[in-house]
């Protein structure tokens, strides 16, 4: 019995001619795109939210450049934000569904896979854990609040968006996904990079300092950045207050 199971294991994921399927790798190379793609969306969104920083102005200077006020003389096009959204929500939504395939099936493979991660206590196990968690949160919260901006993309201000923080008291809600986004995004890149880019060396300790160097990289571009949003997201707090 347990040699006919290796046999059929065996079989999984081969085609009738006896090779393997094309479609893992394909699903595994989108996963990755749409992750890379909403990473980067992730870094300019938190830049673009500390321009509040800077000020009422500042704020609604960028929104305008951002809808194409230094194409169309001066004056943006709120349409152009309704689109970023849909492409941004469309980007979400697959890499959603493409990440899931990783998901542990059931309660028996979670139980596993927790066994494996305290008996490997490996640090880029851990984080893939941490990434697991961050972005079942992230499906709900981050949907939550494309479908918020979606419905308001035609009127976002520095004024609007402020109010947004006050209103049904979702300040700890932003300031949770601002936390929750950051590290299900800096994990994510981290991981494909070292997926994706050769780093190879002579020695595996070399090799060992190159992921590393990676690790370091972007984990303090995300965290620099993201810690200014924090900071900005308290801004945003005290003028929906003062509204």
């Amino acid at each position: 019995m347990q040699n006919d199971e290796v046999v059929i294991q065996s079989y999984l994921k081969v085609t009738s001619e006896r090779k393997k399927r094309r479609n893992p790798a394909k699903w595994d190379k989108w996963q990755s795109i749409t992750g890379v793609v909403l990473a980067i969306f992730i870094l300019f969104h938190m830049c673009f939210t500390s321009s509040i920083l800077f000020g009422v102005d500042a704020f609604n200077a960028v929104v305008a450049f951002s809808e194409g006020s230094f194409i169309f003389g001066g004056h943006g096009i709120p349409l152009i934000t309704t689109l970023v959204v849909i492409v941004i929500s469309a980007f979400f939504v697959a890499h959603a569904f493409l990440a899931m395939r990783k998901f542990p099936a059931n309660f028996q493979q979670l139980m596993i896979f927790k066994t494996h991660k305290s008996l490997m206590k490996h640090c880029d196990t851990t984080l893939w854990w941490i990434q697991f968690i961050t972005g079942f949160m992230l499906f709900f919260m981050g949907g939550a609040h494309l479908v918020t901006i979606l419905f308001n993309s035609t009127s976002i201000n520095a004024l609007t968006s402020a109010a947004r923080f006050v209103e049904g008291n979702l300040a700890e809600f932003y300031l949770v996904l601002l936390v929750v986004m950051v590290l299900h995004a800096s994990i994510g890149l981290y991981r494909v990079i070292i997926k994706w880019i050769p780093l190879e060396a002579p020695t595996t300790a070399e090799s060992n300092v190159k992921r590393k160097n990676v690790k370091v990289a972007v984990f303090a571009i995300f965290i620099i950045l993201g810690v200014i949003a924090f900071i900005a997201d308290f801004t945003w707090i005290a003028l929906g207050k003062s509204l």
